[in-house]
């Protein structure tokens, strides 16, 4: 059984790999001397980045210490908005998308 992945032969991605670590596309990387290893370095900036990234994935989808409060204002009927309100902000948010696709 071959695998695809986005119509790439993985065994293709095999020889090339191969290929790029000095040996010929039948040879073993594993059993070849000249195979290197590749190195990356990243900013500092990047490091926090990518701290940053962990934490928001970590974190949860919802706040429920704001969402909690309209839930149950909902549920006692206590919740209610000016239909101008929404009116107005979906006028603003068209507007403003509008402006920026200028």
């Amino acid at each position: 059984m071959v695998t695809r992945i986005k119509s790439v032969n993985v065994g293709q991605l095999g020889r090339i790999s191969r290929k790029r670590a000095g040996g010929k596309s039948g040879d073993s990387v594993a059993g070849s001397g000249s195979a290197r290893a590749d190195d990356a370095n990243f900013s500092s900036g990047a490091r926090t980045m990518g701290l940053a990234g962990e934490a928001i994935n970590a974190a949860p989808d919802v706040r429920v210490e704001l969402v909690e409060p309209i839930r149950e204002a909902l549920a006692d009927g206590r919740y209610h908005v000016s239909s101008l309100d929404v009116a107005d902000k979906i006028l603003r948010q068209v507007l403003m998308e509008r402006k920026k696709s200028i």
